[in-house]
């Protein structure tokens, strides 16, 4: 297969999952999109090499991770405030503020993971990559990997049941 076919088929389905992990670890959509856009022109610049990699998708993964840290590196990345991100919708319905609220829950726990546990989470739970992907992805052992999830998701448990219990955020 030519070095184009291969980038079309293997790297050009992967670019949601990209943007999403960079969403994720950047938590903003403009510089997520250039920050994907950066990574697809990189794997296009060495797309004659993707006949050699084992799985593409985790090698386009582990640039968008790497890009990211680069991007927050030069950019001196900022986060919303919690006020800005917090700003009351009237049209919302009580099944949505709720909605709201437990994703804000959510995020905040997320927030406490070390970096390693959120990345592997994220990769496993909100992409759905297999625990080798994720492994390659994050130049980890499969143990490893295994490891911080259930350490991640423990923590999210009982993060979670302690604030429907007492109402409470970390």
């Amino acid at each position: 297969m030519s070095p184009n076919t291969l980038f079309e088929t293997q790297i050009i389905p992967v670019a949601d999952k990209m943007y999403r992990f960079a969403l994720s670890i950047l938590k903003e959509t403009d510089s997520a999109q250039d920050v994907v856009q950066e990574c697809l022109v990189k794997i296009w610049k060495n797309r004659n090499k993707l006949s050699e990699i084992q799985s593409p998708e985790a090698w386009a993964m582990r640039i968008t991770r790497n890009q990211c840290y680069d991007w927050v590196k030069t950019n001196r990345f900022t986060v919303l405030s919690d006020n800005e991100r917090n700003q009351p919708h009237s049209d919302q319905t009580d099944y949505e503020l709720i909605l709201s609220d437990h994703t804000q829950w959510l995020e905040k726990v997320l927030e406490t993971l070390p970096n390693k546990q959120r990345e592997v989470y994220h990769l496993r739970e909100v992409e759905e990559l297999p625990y080798q992907d994720i492994a390659d992805t994050l130049s980890l052992s499969l143990s490893e990997v295994k490891v911080y999830l259930h350490r991640a998701r423990t923590k999210i448990r009982s993060s979670i049941e302690q604030i429907e219990a007492y109402g409470i955020a970390n």
